[in-house]
């Protein structure tokens, strides 16, 4: 049987397993399998290129088959009864319509077969709230069940000035991307004339299971949340996922092997380090 894997700082990230029973393909020939989707050339690249957002090549499972995510994220400009006062204000409000109102993952994995990209199917076991994986805080793999879970914290907008911040759980279990929210913090933005920053007043904070937090128990929970939530029985690991703009594979496009480099770079920037 032949292993073959990405190692970084002694975690073993897999990077080629087995199809259908035979040996798999390297990543390099997966993205080459990739590139000659519908999803990556022709009408359908056209359409990704039109959007803005991101892609990422990863292996958040761990099979050895890659994934290609494609992310979005959706705003609102600022509201036409904001008024703003002066200077300060107007920035503070340009701040405010920075953060996504809604995000839109889109997610596909190599077969089995190693021939083809399959659609991964997203399923939300709580709040349907897509989650940010730009900047996952940490990950922790269920030695037992085999299962890698990836934390990040999704702010979201809510109406014209308040927020969301749902601390989501998000693993790749069998071709399917399950997410769960396990808090979430609400409060609105305080806009005042000295700053041009807006500041986050929380109002309150709950967990899935409808427990009440204040400011400081949130703020705890958090914390331990980026340090890797789970059992202390789970391995922990330090995330990285590299994220290329879409507006990028049109420069990447017109160069030679521009477009496979891009994804092999983002491949490259893929890892989990193991925490100590």
């Amino acid at each position: 049987m032949m292993k073959c894997g990405k190692v970084l700082a002694g975690a073993l990230v897999t990077a080629v397993c087995f199809f259908g029973g035979a040996e798999a393909a390297m990543p390099e020939e997966q993205i080459d399998v990739i590139l000659n989707q519908p999803i990556t050339h022709g009408d359908d690249l056209e359409m990704r290129m039109r959007e803005d957002g991101e892609f990422a090549v990863t292996d958040l499972d761990g099979n050895g088959r890659l994934e290609l995510l494609f992310l979005q994220e959706m705003r609102n400009g600022v509201p036409e009864t904001a008024e703003p006062r002066n200077e300060n204000e107007q920035t503070a409000w340009e701040h405010i319509a920075s953060v996504p109102v809604t995000r839109k993952l889109y997610a596909y994995e190599v077969s089995n077969n190693g021939k083809r990209l399959d659609p991964i199917a997203v399923v939300f076991t709580d709040d349907e709230i897509e989650p940010n994986l730009r900047y996952p805080e940490s990950a922790r793999r269920d030695t037992q069940r085999g299962v890698t879970y990836y934390h990040a914290a999704t702010l979201t907008r809510v109406g014209d000035a308040g927020y969301r911040v749902s601390l989501q759980s998000v693993s790749l279990q069998k071709g399917v991307l399950q997410i769960q929210t396990i808090a979430s913090e609400f409060g609105n933005y305080g806009i005042y004339s000295e700053q041009a920053t807006p500041e986050a007043v929380f109002d309150h904070a709950e967990t899935r299971q409808g427990m009440e937090l204040d400011r400081s128990a949130f703020s705890e929970f958090s914390a331990k949340f980026a340090a890797g939530y789970g059992p202390d029985n789970g391995e922990r690991f330090n995330v990285a996922v590299r994220w290329h703009p879409v507006q990028a594979l049109r420069e990447a496009k017109i160069r030679p092997n521009g477009m496979r480099q891009l994804f092999l770079d983002s491949w490259a920037g893929f890892s989990l380090t193991q925490k100590n």
